[in-house]
């Protein structure tokens, strides 16, 4: 007999046991902020219901913003590096290296001291996946947190989820890192502090979940929306937008009076 596969899932709110509770900060209508912590380990997680709603896109946006100054505060001479995992050809794995299409780079200027201030010192890098360069992701960015001195790595990517509800309806945000292709049961090194020796933020959205999770299926199918297009376009502004208004506040939230 053919030993049904594991169902996994990326979403913290998801795996938590009794001892792990979910602390809701925020519940207005539609969106649901949670925090949930383990020793040292934090995550947010940013429950909406609708991003095509124009109110309801700008304040996810806005809550968004307010969770990343909490994970990314006094950032001064910092140097981060915005990391888009995932694969360019998959749609529903193709987030990270989208949202890194947004992200407003500066560490070139830096170099040549061109600077205003109000701007952070932000490079990026988009590692694709090792069937398409056979090589490991972790240590392409190991490589460059050294060549750059990087302080912080801020990694996006595709997450899995096991509730329909949640399905590019969640934004996770975490201090603890994040192991590529761990949704899947895939056994990639771990892009973490304790791999790269300094801060790491985690950035998700569940964009597939398990077929048998919502119909009793045998075959471990993954399936996503089917305007999944869309909805990673939409997603790629709204991550880029609210990480360049976080990393450059002190200038372009002020040019835009969002403060």
């Amino acid at each position: 007999m053919k030993k049904k596969k594991s169902i996994y899932t990326d979403l913290i709110v998801e795996i938590n046991n009794q001892e792990e509770m979910n602390n809701i900060i925020l519940k207005e209508k539609n969106i649901t902020v949670t925090e949930t912590k383990k020793k040292d380990k934090k995550y947010t997680t940013i429950f909406y219901k609708n991003l095509e709603d124009l109110k309801e896109y700008q304040k996810v946006k806005e809550i968004l913003i307010g969770e990343l100054e909490k994970y990314l505060p006094n950032l001064g001479n910092e140097v981060i590096l915005v990391v888009g995992l995932g694969n360019k050809k998959s749609t529903p794995d193709s987030l990270g290296p989208e949202v890194v299409n947004h992200i407003l780079v500066t560490r070139h200027l830096f170099l040549i001291g061109e600077v205003e201030k109000g701007y952070s010192n932000v490079a990026a890098f988009t590692p694709n996946v090792m069937a398409n360069t056979g090589m490991s992701s972790t240590k392409m960015i190991e490589c460059i947190v050294k060549e750059i001195k990087a302080t912080k790595v801020i990694v996006i990517d595709a997450l899995k989820t096991n509730t329909i509800e949640r399905l590019v309806k969640t934004i996770q945000i975490s201090n603890e890192g994040i192991t590529p292709g761990s949704g899947i049961g895939s056994n990639r090194e771990e892009i973490s502090k304790n791999k790269m020796n300094i801060d790491v933020i985690a950035i998700g959205v569940p964009t597939v979940m398990n077929l048998n999770r919502i119909k009793d299926n045998k075959e471990d199918y993954m399936i996503t929306p089917t305007n999944i297009d869309f909805v990673i376009e939409q997603l790629s502004y709204l991550l880029g937008d609210a990480l360049n208004k976080t990393l450059h506040q002190n200038d372009i939230r002020q040019k835009n009076n969002l403060k």
